[in-house]
Parts: structure tokens; C-alpha cells; sequence
């Protein structure tokens, strides 16, 4: 029930969802997986943002005064961080979305909703460097187990290594 004296919260699904472990996302962040530095994806995220306000408001805007009924599809909170990061692993097919959602304790759903949003996004990524990578080739089986992960970031490490001797 609704209380008058106490305000609404901005958004009800950020206080149900539990957070998301740092490792999780220090792993799935990872240059084997993105194609790019953390850095870089830093930089991406905080490129995107504001093109990610313009277009959250222009949502709003598209949906004042229409009957909201029926019109969220219940899929839960993910920031926006993790929606660039949900985007760029589907993008590159670098990681299946439920290995990626077991690993961020979030149901796949809502990844592949928050993903598929967010992805036209990364079309204002402006850096050349971000772009090529995620523009890469898609992986064609992509890793299903925490265990096939792991290997593929082994194994991108030991490329660097001997690359670079």
C-alpha cells in the first residue's frame, strides 16, 4: 500500500536487486572478453552516459500521460555500467548472457533486455580504438562454463606473454 507521507522511491527495483560482485564484474571486464583495456571501457562507459540520459528522457517524454498499465515488462534494475557491459559480451558473442548472468547474480532475462536496449548505444562509442573493438569478429561458441571462461582468459594471457618476449 501506499504511504502519502513517505515519497515514492525514484527506482523500486535498484533497492530489491542484490549487488553485484566486484570480482564478477572485474572478470567479465576482462580486454579477452572485450576486445579493450578496462580502461578503455571505462572511457566507453562514461562516453555513453549522457547519450543514455538523452534517451532515458526521451522515453519519459514519449510515455507522459499514456496508461502505464501493462507496459513495464518486469525486468529488473541493472546500472548503467553493467548494461555496457551486458551489450559489448552479447555484441562479441565473447561470453553466453547466462554464464554472464550467473556470474552477476541476475536472471539472464533481464541481461538480454538491458543488453538488446543498450546495444544501439555503443554506436555513439567515438573513440577509434573503442570502436574496432567492439566492431571485432564474433566468436562463434562462445565460453558456457566459469571453467571454459577462465581457459579463454589463460589463454589470452599467455598470448601476450609470448608475444611480447
Amino acid at each position: 500500500p501506499y504511504d502519502p507521507q513517505q515519497a515514492p522511491s525514484a527506482e523500486p527495483d535498484r533497492a530489491k536487486a542484490p549487488p553485484i560482485p566486484a570480482e564478477a564484474t572485474r572478470l567479465l571486464t576482462h580486454p579477452a572478453l572485450t576486445g579493450m583495456s578496462r580502461e578503455l571501457f571505462d572511457r566507453l562507459v562514461e562516453e555513453l552516459e549522457p547519450c543514455r540520459r538523452v534517451l532515458a528522457e526521451a522515453e519519459r517524454e514519449k510515455r507522459k500521460g499514456l496508461n502505464r498499465r501493462g507496459y513495464n515488462p518486469g525486468f529488473g534494475f541493472l546500472d548503467h555500467r553493467h548494461r555496457v557491459l551486458a551489450a559489448v559480451l552479447s555484441r562479441r558473442n565473447t561470453v553466453t548472457l547466462t554464464l554472464t548472468a550467473r556470474l552477476l547474480g541476475r536472471d539472464r532475462n533481464t541481461l538480454s533486455y538491458h543488453a538488446h536496449r543498450t546495444m544501439p548505444l555503443l554506436a555513439f562509442a567515438a573513440a577509434p580504438d573503442i570502436t574496432a573493438a567492439i566492431t571485432q569478429r564474433r566468436r562463434t561458441r562462445p565460453p558456457r562454463t566459469i571453467e571454459a571462461l577462465q581457459a579463454v582468459i589463460a589463454d589470452y594471457e599467455s598470448n601476450i606473454k609470448s608475444g611480447s618476449s
